[in-house]
């Protein structure tokens, strides 16, 4: 079932997402997609805005956008849960740079995955990157991979993400985005690990001593909507809002990507340690998760060997 809200002749798209304010994300849809979706259909379609959960934590708001009374969201990866084969993008060292990401999750590849979120009732319309993950703790900087043992890490309830963190040595707690700044504030746990950008505009470095840049897993987020709206709407809005939804994704990709330098310049003149530890000895702890994982869902094998052969294409 699924709600298609009206308001004085208007359709209204509520988009949910757990990003701050001044997040690239939410910047995005303000002054990208709201403008053009709410312009190019003469106002018969008015956006709003639902930042910093103010719709519920993700999983909430996930749940919202299959049942329809929620209808757009910006989500990251928890469909996985539900979903094995969006692991997929979150397998250890899955994706070489932000440019193959890009590929994958906007192109044919992605399509093909996107597939397996039909049966919930949501339509992906444009992947856009969260960033690579990188770690940030308060116990010690992590210049080898011998510097992970026994860390107290956050992380979110992915059963690929806890594999991983478990086999570079840490201790993994399992906790809701919302509560990670108090969790790391109150010591918790010591640390956890999400893209540059996402710990930035939420606040966790003002409450962290040590940033690790492990790039051990791409963070991808995704502009979903309800297939029931969606399927409602014209052909013309349609094609509004997925062109919409595309720039808006560009738009997150360019200011993520550009804003990386500065962020570490920023942390490391507050007194932030960050390090770049040799990433070859965290490639080799972790692959055996990518071929369990092919060996559990062999269906995927094609699509991962599809993205391994496409990365050589933006190796340097």
């Amino acid at each position: 079932m699924f709600v298609l809200s009206s308001f004085v002749g208007a359709t209204t798209l509520k988009i949910a997402n757990y990003y701050a304010v001044d997040h690239p994300v939410n910047q995005a849809l303000q002054n990208k997609f709201k403008p053009m979706v709410e312009e190019g259909t003469n106002g018969k379609i008015k956006v709003y805005i639902f930042p910093n959960n103010q719709l519920g934590a993700e999983q909430e708001f996930i749940e919202g956008v299959q049942l329809g009374t929620i209808e757009m969201a910006m989500t990251g990866n928890m469909w996985e849960n539900t979903v094995p084969q969006f692991r997929i993008m979150q397998l250890p060292y899955m994706f070489v740079n932000y440019e193959h990401a890009d590929a994958v999750l906007n192109g044919p590849i992605g399509e093909k995955i996107y597939k397996y979120l039909e049966p919930l009732n949501v339509k992906v319309l444009a992947s856009f990157p969260n960033g690579f993950r990188v770690i940030s703790n308060n116990k010690r900087p992590i210049r080898t991979i011998e510097d992970c043992k026994d860390i107290k890490l956050r992380v979110f309830q992915g059963e690929t993400i806890i594999k991983e963190m478990k086999a570079l040595g840490f201790s993994t707690v399992v906790l809701p985005f919302s509560e990670i700044f108090t969790a790391l504030q109150q010591g918790v746990v010591d640390g956890q690990d999400n893209p540059l950008a996402t710990a930035y505009y939420a606040g966790w470095y003002d409450v962290q001593k040590y940033v690790s840049i492990t790039n051990h897993m791409y963070s991808p987020g995704y502009i979903v909507i309800n297939k029931g709206v969606w399927d409602r709407l014209s052909e013309d809005e349609k094609e509004i809002i997925k062109k919409a939804a595309q720039v808006t994704s560009e738009a997150i990709l360019n200011a993520v990507r550009s804003q990386e330098d500065q962020i570490i310049k920023e942390i490391t003149n507050k007194g932030v340690v960050v390090t770049y530890p040799d990433l070859k000895p965290f490639m080799e702890r972790v692959k055996p998760i990518v071929n369990e994982f092919i060996e559990e869902y062999p269906e995927t094998k094609d699509i991962i060997d599809d993205i391994q052969e496409l990365s050589q294409k933006y190796l340097q």
